[in-house]
């Protein structure tokens, strides 16, 4: 069966955008509503109901598991072929984007959406090169399953639920990545820096109250606030020579001091500016209370302007999976606790957990509560392969190289499984970050891509 790929995707594209705006007005973050019905809260699990209700419409089996993941299936067959998206999305702060991040809009032959790159557009994109190809009467040899899961970016739980009543595909990919093709994902560690109480009977000019920073581990903060007792005005001259030094911007209003970073995806904490560790710097200038002092001077020390771990002795890279990156997502200090959240992403070879036990402080404690091994398909296995001759018989792209990533995705939920799109080589990554944006002609592109592909592994 001779199929002219982009023509039929053109035949799609007024659907396939109408079901994206629908779904990019969910406002699918992590919700404190926690209820059976509700696991991760109202807001994603309105976006997998609504992307099932696409299945459901076009005639097609849909499965809503423990209100967390779901699936529709198409074809026929033994085996089974997976495609596995995510309707969550990592929060937003709104004073960052030129337009609403939940009320999509098209400025320069770009979609502007929290979620449109990251992961609802690929996912949807994915969805409709299955459905292209079955409304084309193609003959399948196996089952295809678009598995949606709603709660990528804080856990996995989706997935975990979600396999341990499911069946598991044998192969798949996750349009959750960048093209050509990811065949590797480094191991992953999530850990914690906590602060003991001192005893304080110190003089000194300020006292830190409070220093709040981050919105989830995976994502460099842009922006932290810091309150602090004591005449900030005699402040205001110094902050403001750090801020041009700096390049930053910020103000003092009252007792509390703010300076804003870019954000970025936790995977490349490189291409951000960590607001926290830049505050920190400075409050480490001042002359602060005991705790205080404790907090930002370990910051200024060990973790500042070291996204590789440099400081640490962390620094560790290779030619197969690059380097160790650490993301220090979250900070949080108090009367009561202080805290810093570490996401790490680090090459098999690396035995990150063995360095991070060696490493001791004066009154501060390294808890190590998360760590998942790395991922990895051969580059020469023949679904690799299919999948990139597929993107290169649509781009022409005979230069890039699959390659290995940082990124966590779903991938690594599979034994054989990659991750396989959206983002095109020298398109901007703006994942994770304000502004979010994919171009309309690269989304129609990967429906294509995605449809060549999924006819050569799963049809006769």
């Amino acid at each position: 069966m001779k199929i002219n790929f982009k023509e039929e995707v053109q035949k799609h594209k007024e659907d396939l955008l109408s079901d994206l705006f629908e779904l990019l007005k969910v406002r699918s973050i992590l919700g404190t509503d926690i209820s059976e019905a509700t696991p991760v809260g109202s807001g994603p699990k309105e976006a997998l109901e609504l992307f099932l209700s696409f299945g459901k419409r076009d005639g097609y089996e849909t499965k809503l598991v423990d209100n967390i993941a779901g699936h529709i299936e198409i074809g026929e067959g033994e085996d089974l072929f997976g495609i596995l998206g995510h309707v969550d999305v990592v929060p937003v702060n709104e004073s960052e984007w030129t337009t609403p991040p939940f009320e999509p809009s098209v400025r320069d032959g770009k979609i502007f959406a929290r979620g449109v790159l990251d992961d609802k557009g690929p996912t949807l994109a994915g969805y409709y090169a299955v459905k292209l190809l079955d409304k084309l009467g193609v003959k399948w040899k196996k089952r295809v399953r678009v598995i949606i899961g709603s709660d990528e970016e804080t856990g996995f739980r989706c997935v975990k639920a979600y396999f341990a009543k499911e069946e598991q595909p044998s192969i798949g990919f996750t349009p959750d990545a960048m093209f050509p093709l990811i065949y590797g994902e480094k191991a992953h560690a999530n850990f914690r820096y906590v602060f003991d109480k001192l005893e304080d009977k110190e003089e000194y000019d300020y006292k830190l109250l409070s220093l709040n920073a981050g919105l989830v581990k995976n994502m460099v903060p842009s922006e932290v606030t810091a309150e602090l007792s004591g005449n900030l005005s005699l402040l205001e001259e110094k902050f403001n020579e750090f801020l041009k030094s700096n390049d930053l911007t910020g103000k003092i209003e009252g007792n509390t001091i703010t300076v804003y970073g870019k954000a970025a995806h936790g995977s490349t904490p490189h291409f951000g500016v960590n607001a926290a560790t830049k505050l920190a710097d400075f409050l480490n200038s001042i002359n602060l209370d005991k705790n205080g002092k404790l907090y930002v001077e370990f910051i200024n020390k060990n973790i500042s302007d070291s996204p590789f771990g440099d400081k640490l002795g962390l620094k560790y890279n290779d030619d197969e999976m690059g380097d160790a990156t650490y993301n220090y997502g979250i900070f949080k200090y108090n009367l009561e606790e202080a805290i810093i959240e570490t996401d790490s992403r680090y090459p098999a070879k690396f035995n990150l957990l063995e360095k991070l036990n060696e490493l001791k402080f004066d009154n501060v404690n390294l808890d190590v509560y998360s760590n998942k091994e790395a991922h990895y398909v051969p580059k020469d296995d023949e679904m690799v392969q299919t999948l990139l001759s597929a993107y290169r018989n649509h781009t022409g792209d005979n230069v890039n190289e699959p390659r290995v990533v940082g990124g966590g995705t779903y991938a690594r939920c599979l034994k054989k499984g990659v991750a396989f799109g959206v983002l095109l080589p020298g398109r901007e990554d703006t994942m994770h970050q304000a502004n979010e944006y994919i171009y309309e002609e690269d989304l129609m592109l990967s429906v294509a891509i995605f449809a060549e592909a999924i006819y050569n592994l799963c049809c006769k």
